[in-house]
């Protein structure tokens, strides 16, 4: 399983300084590519709550705090269920405008973190090569502390 995160920017960021508080809400959309087969998994604005609220979600399930958890995407009515159970995460998207659920994926819950982890961690050097001082925001540094501790969890480290 490979993930790959599309970020599109906002037509007024172009050709402009790169500035991490405008790039954090900009629309995303998640990849997941399966059998060598690639689909969307979901796409939002706001793309720095969803990542930090999914990489949240995942280190509750490592910790035995959850084994279920719900993201809300923005400018839409959809939500995204994660269900932990026996080493599978089910993944679930709620469609508030009609109230159908569907199931998106069913895959074991180290393919899903690992592809996760990965494509987080390139996404979060990326910012940093488009701004040196992205340490200075609270948010860039919740993202790397949480990169952290799910590969340590992935590595069994904790």
């Amino acid at each position: 399983m490979r993930m790959k995160f599309e970020i599109e920017l906002y037509e007024d960021m172009m050709g402009k300084p790169f500035c991490l508080d405008t790039y954090f809400n900009c629309r995303m959309n998640i990849l997941i590519s399966q059998n060598g087969v690639e689909k969307e998994f979901c796409t939002s604005t706001f793309h720095a709550a969803i990542l930090v609220g999914i990489a949240k979600g995942l280190i509750e399930i490592y910790a035995d705090e959850k084994s279920k958890f719900t993201v809300e995407m923005y400018e839409s009515t959809l939500e995204y269920t994660f269900t932990y159970f026996q080493k599978l995460l089910t993944i679930t998207r709620y469609e508030g405008y009609n109230g159908e659920t569907i199931k998106m994926m069913k895959c074991r819950f180290d393919d899903f973190v690992g592809a996760f982890v990965k494509e987080y961690e390139r996404y979060h050097k990326a910012i940093l090569k488009q701004d040196r001082h992205a340490f200075e925001n609270k948010h860039y540094c919740m993202m790397r502390d949480q990169i952290n501790i799910l590969k340590n969890h992935m590595s069994g480290v904790i």
